[in-house]
C-alpha cells in the first residue's frame, strides 16, 4: 500500500519513521505546505527521494492512503481533499476542530466507500486494553463511577495559543476517548465548563471542569474530569490519572513509589495488575489496525463515525453546555 503523509511538522517526522518501519505500507508522497522554503522540516533531508507536494490537490504520486499529521485547525480540509481524490485516511487527533465537519466527512466517506479512521493511540495501551478487560468481564463487578484527572504546563504551539477549547481538543480528547474505549460507554449528557486563568497563553479553554452522563452495555455511570494545560504543579503521566469504582473494588491507573500502571486499591495498599502505557505513543498500532482495515473491508475500532462521541464531549461546552 502506498501512503501520503499531510503534514511535516514534528510529530510528521515521528509517523514518517513509524510508516518506514511497517512492511505493508511504502511512503510515497510528503504533503506539507512549507515544503520547498526555508521553513520546512529538517527531518525531510533524510528522506530525499520521496515526492513532496504543498496540498493533497497538487500532489503527483499515485497513493492509496493518506495519513494527516497537519496542524488540528487544517484537518477538515486535508480529510476533505483526501476523499475526494478517493483515499482512504487515517488522521491524528482531534478528528476536526468542529464537529459539524466531523460529521460531513464521516458521510462523505460512507459515500465513497473509504476507511476514515482517527488515531486515537491511547487506546492501544496495554493498560486501557487491561481496564476494558475488566469491565468486559465484570471481574469486580459493574462499574459504579469514574474519576480522572490530567494536569501540565504545557507551552503550546502557535496554533494551539490561538485555539478555542485548547484543552478539550488537544489533550482531554485522549482522556474523553479512554472513557468511552475502557467502558464501553457513551456520554449521553453532562455539564462542561471551561475555564482561562490570567496571563494565559492560550485563547480559551485552557482548563476543563467535567461531569458527563456515561451509559453502556454495562450500566449507567458518572465520570468526573478536572484538567488543565497550565498547571504549575508537576505534569501528570500522559494518559492521567484514573479512580474506578466497580461493585467490588476500586481500580487506580496511578504512579505509586514511582511506578506509573494500573493498580488494585484497598486498605491495606495497592496491588500491581500492569503497566498503562508503552515504551513510546505505540503509532505502529493504530497504523497497523488502519492497514488492517483497508484491506479487510471492516470498520475500525477509531472510525470517524466512532470519533464522533470523542469529539462531541471535547466539545463539550457546545454541546453538553454549561458554559
Amino acid at each position: 500500500m502506498r501512503v501520503a503523509l499531510a503534514g511535516a511538522g514534528g510529530l510528521g517526522g515521528v509517523w514518517a519513521a513509524v510508516i518506514q518501519s511497517e512492511s505493508r505500507v511504502a511512503l510515497a508522497a510528503i504533503v506539507d505546505p512549507f515544503v520547498g522554503t526555508d521553513l520546512q522540516s529538517a527531518w525531510l533531508a533524510q528522506i530525499p527521494n520521496v515526492s513532496r507536494s504543498i496540498s493533497v490537490q497538487t500532489m503527483s504520486e499515485e497513493v492509496d492512503a493518506l495519513i494527516v499529521t497537519a496542524h488540528s485547525p487544517a484537518h477538515a480540509e486535508v480529510v476533505r481533499d483526501g476523499l475526494e481524490r478517493g483515499l482512504h485516511v487515517l488522521v491524528e487527533k482531534p478528528f476536526t476542530t468542529k464537529l459539524e465537519d466531523a460529521e460531513k466527512l464521516v458521510a462523505l466517506a460512507q459515500a465513497k466507500r473509504l476507511t476514515l479512521m482517527v488515531s486515537q493511540n491511547y487506546r492501544f495501551f496495554p493498560g486501557s486494553r487491561l481496564l476494558r478487560e475488566l469491565v468486559k468481564e465484570k471481574r469486580f463487578g459493574a462499574v459504579n463511577a469514574v474519576f480522572a484527572e490530567f494536569w501540565c504546563d504545557w507551552p503550546g504551539k502557535p496554533y494551539q495559543h490561538k485555539m478555542s477549547h485548547v484543552m478539550g481538543l488537544e489533550m482531554a480528547v485522549h482522556h474523553f476517548d479512554l472513557a468511552r474505549a475502557m467502558f464501553d460507554a457513551e456520554a449521553t449528557g453532562g455539564c462542561v465548563r471551561e475555564w482561562r486563568p490570567a496571563g494565559s497563553r492560550f485563547a480559551g479553554g485552557d482548563g476543563i471542569e467535567a461531569l458527563f452522563d456515561m451509559s453502556g452495555p454495562g450500566g449507567a455511570f458518572p465520570f468526573t474530569y478536572s484538567g488543565s494545560l497550565v498547571g504549575k504543579a508537576p505534569r501528570t503521566p500522559w494518559p492521567g490519572h484514573w479512580r474506578i469504582e466497580f461493585d467490588r473494588e476500586t481500580v487506580a491507573v496511578d504512579t505509586i513509589e514511582g511506578r506509573y500502571g494500573v493498580y488494585r486499591a484497598h486498605t491495606g495498599g495497592y496491588e500491581w495488575l500492569g503497566r498503562f502505557d508503552g515504551d513510546d505513543m505505540l503509532f505502529n498500532l493504530p497504523l497497523a489496525h488502519f492497514i488492517d482495515c483497508v484491506l479487510s473491508g471492516q470498520e475500525p475500532w477509531s472510525s470517524g463515525r466512532d470519533n464522533l462521541g470523542t469529539l462531541k464531549m471535547a466539545l463539550g461546552v457546545e454541546t453538553f453546555g454549561c458554559g
